[in-house]
């Protein structure tokens, strides 16, 4: 079981499809949670299936094939690392609705909204500060997930103080 494949994908216009499911359970459990939707399967799972060797694609899989999707798809290498660190964590996650975010379900139903930014790259206070009380106004935790030149991921909780007097 450790190894079982459970998705065939085919890659169709930079869109991941299911070929062929191996486990019907599974692919229904992922319906449910529409990751699976119409035959299509959500590109980030996909990928992330791909990675941990549980889906392939040309019967292939690997750290190898997903690169080569993330680059066919114009995917941020950054941002699906974050995503397969969550998921590795056990953690349900999808995209946010904001730019450069992914909602992460905690298992006690709390989501937080990760916030992904590339070490090197620039960022305004302001606009995180900004992020942060939309992602609150959502009842999201907001985290900020900094990925180093390594590929490390490293989480800050984001929070705004309107008096620093009082502390």
């Amino acid at each position: 079981m450790e190894n079982e494949r459970y998705l065939e994908l085919e890659n169709k216009d930079n869109r991941l499809f299911i070929k062929e499911c191996f486990i019907k359970d599974y692919c229904k459990q992922l319906e449910k949670y529409n990751i699976i939707n119409d035959n299509r399967i959500d590109e980030l799972e996909g990928i992330y299936l791909i990675t941990i060797d549980k889906a392939t694609i040309n019967q292939k899989s690997g750290w190898s094939e997903a690169i080569e999707l993330l680059r066919k798809m114009n995917l941020e290498l950054h941002y699906y690392i974050v995503y397969y660190d969550l998921r590795k964590r056990g953690r349900r996650v999808w995209k946010g609705i904001r730019e450069s975010t992914l909602i992460a379900e905690m298992p006690n139903q709390r989501k937080l909204e990760v916030l992904i930014l590339k070490e090197g790259n620039e960022i305004n206070p302001i606009k995180i500060a900004n992020w942060s009380e939309l992602a609150v106004a959502d009842a999201h935790t907001p985290i900020v997930a900094i990925v180093d030149k390594n590929g490390e991921v490293t989480y800050y909780e984001s929070r705004i103080f309107n008096n620093f007097a009082s502390y």
